[in-house]
């Protein structure tokens, strides 16, 4: 057919996804320009609408290159396209964004690009060492948006005038910061300041960036503000320095996450495969869990943890910083288990002796977000905290309902909520504990904050059924139809929500604690899930316990408890067994528990390998570490068992005789050897009940969530024996398998419900 006579067509289509804050406007226009079509582009809320007229097969061609070649940063979720009347237009133009009520992506921060990060270190470039630089393709973007559409009016950079050069760029369809939001530079600020906090005159720009670098080097701690909040910075290498930090945070043995210049840095330091390197450079830029190769760090720093937990600088700022001092730590800055520090005000009012100055400048942060963890396990990406450069881009749920809105509450550890509408899940940023008054306040007015940005007004609240949880009581107070979701249920759904799973599965939730429907602890369940029902199959032996939560610190006491329940009286070793043994006789301050996570503590203390959880989790920890450092040394795992009993319509996990054995051969065998034992026994045990199930209910598929399944060894050993037997698994991946989950898999029962 002759081109000059083909069929005048006329379009809208809607493009949906990351599209705002990633020069998708620009795109648009320079694609449309290349195939001589007409017509406009402009942001409507958080989508991208597109009018143009053409012929039928330079549309194509348009909608080729559309798909093909989308911006780095951008992500298209949906293309939606519908024939409207013949219009005019001169030329294709970018014209003014319109404000709707239909939100699509809110784009998450995103790291320095390649381009800026050689104009950083370019000494011609303007923008030379500004700690700034930024274009359409990264930077700032959810901690700095107030509403949307993203325009820059609509952000915390409209408090800075762009000066002519910039505003040039900005208006210049072929500069790549034509609409870059974030557009700053040397001339128009943000800029550095650096306060020492003795009361005297602030330094500014070059001199700031010096003085604070010079404190580091001399063995100093600063604030450095970021993207989503205030990091506390310092030498991984000098121990009196780390320990000083400790003082400073309140936090007694948690590993410190480390910044590295570059991936070959992290390799002096760390075991890195080809897709932790993927990881580590990816656009959240997260921290990633590696495997330690050497001791040449404070050992304060990692505190005796077999990972260290590395990441690559996403800041210009932490460009700089890295380049000039090497290896930095750069932990969240917050006193003990309050919220990450966001506001100037509150830092510079933060008087310690232990901290040397603020290195910060004056644009806002309208939301605190602490960064990432991630590790990778079975050779993918697993998350442990979803957070900066992850949200709010939302988890996308097939069964999805245009007229519900629901609002998860989540779990009160590892706190964040879900908000859904229109089949996307958006997972709020990781808030910490709830039982921290300050974080309860943060997770109330985020919760208020994205419900305004995201245009969210939920029909349904669904939280945990435990009696005493905040976020349970906070979603009770908001006047709208409640559905209360077993905890263990809701960890296995979050499963079945990522891989959109409807058949009935296998659901495997291992964690600390979770409130049964029974009254009872929970921690070592096997369900049987479908839908928005399940049904429990199967569980760990219940043991009591004393005190309840509070026993979590307390790994000794817990080993005591389970030994005396047990009758393995003759090996508890504890100078306060009798007084212990009194208190369970009379049921003193007792919870009965079929916690796998209380399981492992109690193990790591019996093989006197930590005696205290001085941190969520440390016990687990460092028997994990002592498991695979015997793997390396290949040092065979001693056979140890649980015992399978079926009690009436249940099965009960009974670890008596894997403890008595472990008891008996503590003495004569490695403690690497009985370490891993009891990982390769829990995998052992988790294969046989699955099989059990399967063999009775016909279930092939198995999911496995909860916060005992960040343990790689176990995780890993338990997807290969379930794999070999011809299971279909799965397990949390873009969500964490800890109470983090928890909102996904609630809103997943709440749609269904």
């Amino acid at each position: 057919m002759d081109k000059g006579k083909s069929k005048s067509i006329t379009k809208r289509i809607t493009v949906s996804g990351i599209v705002q804050g990633v020069g998708f406007r620009p795109f648009v226009h320079n694609i449309a320009k290349k195939h001589g079509i007409p017509g406009t582009v402009r942001n409507i809320g958080g989508l991208v609408e597109i009018i143009l007229q053409s012929s039928e097969e330079k549309y194509n061609e348009f909608l080729q290159d559309l798909k093909a070649n989308a911006p780095v940063g951008s992500e298209i979720t949906n293309i939606e396209m519908e024939d409207i009347k013949e219009r005019e237009f001169d030329g294709f133009r970018i014209i003014e964004s319109k404000d709707d009520e239909e939100i699509s992506i809110i784009p998450p921060d995103l790291p320095v690009c390649e381009s800026c990060e050689r104009e950083l270190f370019t000494g011609t470039d303007r923008r030379f060492l500004n700690p700034f630089i930024s274009c359409m393709s990264c930077g700032a973007r959810y901690t700095i948006i107030e509403e949307l559409p993203y325009d820059r009016h609509n952000t915390t950079m409209r408090d800075f005038d762009m000066c002519p050069a910039c505003r040039e760029e900005y208006t210049s369809l072929r500069n790549r910061r034509f609409h870059a939001q974030t557009i700053s530079c040397n001339d128009c600020g943000p800029y550095l300041i650096f306060n020492d906090l003795t009361g005297g005159s602030e330094l500014t720009e070059k001199d700031a960036f010096h003085a604070a670098a010079n404190i580091i080097e001399s063995g100093g701690i600063i604030a450095v503000k970021g993207i989503g909040g205030y990091h506390f910075a310092c030498s991984p290498f000098l121990e009196d320095t780390v320990l000083r930090l400790r003082e400073l945070k309140g936090r007694e043995a948690k590993p410190f996450a480390i910044m590295f210049e570059s991936v070959d840095s992290i390799r002096k330091y760390c075991v890195v495969s080809e897709k932790e390197e993927e990881l580590l450079k990816s656009k959240a830029r997260p921290i990633v869990l590696l495997y330690l190769k050497n001791n040449s760090m404070a050992p304060s720093a990692c505190q005796g943890s077999i990972y260290c937990g590395a990441f690559l600088p996403y800041t210009p700022l932490h460009m700089l910083l890295v380049k000039r001092c090497g290896p930095l730590i750069m932990t969240s800055a917050n006193i003990s288990d309050k919220p990450i520090i966001k506001d100037d005000s509150e830092m510079l009012s933060l008087k310690s002796p232990l901290l040397n100055g603020v290195l910060y400048n004056k644009r806002r942060i309208v939301r605190s977000v602490d960064d990432s963890v991630a590790k990778v396990v079975a050779n993918s990406p697993q998350l442990i905290r979803r957070s900066r450069g992850y949200v709010p881009y939302p988890v996308f749920l097939k069964n999805r309902k245009k007229d519900l809105q629901i609002f998860a509450a989540g779990s009160d550890l590892k706190a964040a909520f879900c908000l859904y509408k229109n089949g996307n899940a958006v997972m709020s940023q990781y808030f910490g504990d709830l039982e921290e008054k300050t974080v309860l306040e943060r997770y109330k007015a985020s919760f208020r904050d994205l419900c305004h940005l995201l245009k969210i007004t939920p029909d349904i609240a669904v939280c945990d059924m435990h009696p005493n949880y905040h976020s349970s009581r906070f979603a009770e107070n908001l006047g709208i139809p409640l559905t209360y979701v077993q905890h263990h249920h809701a960890h296995v759904a979050s499963v079945m929500a990522e891989h959109h799973l409807k058949e009935q599965v296998i659901g495997v939730a291992f964690d600390g604690t979770g409130y049964g429907t029974d009254g009872k602890i929970w921690g070592g369940e096997f369900l049987i899930c479908e839908g928005a029902e399940f049904k429990r199959v199967a569980h760990l032996r219940y043991i009591p316990v004393l005190g309840g939560d509070s026993s979590m610190r307390d790994a000794a006491k817990t080993a005591a408890c389970f030994l005396l329940n047990l009758g393995l009286d003759q090996y508890v070793k504890d100078e306060r067994k009798d007084i212990i043994k009194a208190a369970l006789k009379n049921n003193i301050n007792t919870v009965l528990t079929s916690s796998m996570g209380r399981l492992f503590d109690a193990v790591s203390s019996l093989l006197e390998i930590q005696y205290e959880n001085r941190y969520e989790g440390e016990c687990a920890a460092m028997l994990e570490k002592e498991a695979v450092l015997a793997l390396r040394h290949k040092i065979e795992p001693k056979k140890l068992a649980f015992e399978i009993k079926r009690k009436s319509d249940l099965i009960e996990i009974d670890p008596k005789p894997m403890l008595k054995s472990m008891c008996h051969l503590q003495n004569k065998d490695d403690t690497g050897s009985l370490a891993l034992g009891f990982h390769y026994a829990v995998a052992d045990m988790i294969l046989e009940v699955c099989e059990i199930i399967r063999a009775e209910q016909k279930i092939n598929t198995v999911a496995l969530s909860g916060g005992v399944f960040q343990n790689t060894l176990l995780m890993e050993r338990t997807l290969k024996i379930l794999r070999d037997r011809h299971f279909n698994v799965y397990y949390n991946m873009s969500v964490p398998p800890n109470d983090g989950s928890i909102g996904l898999g609630q809103t997943f029962i709440g749609l269904v419900r």
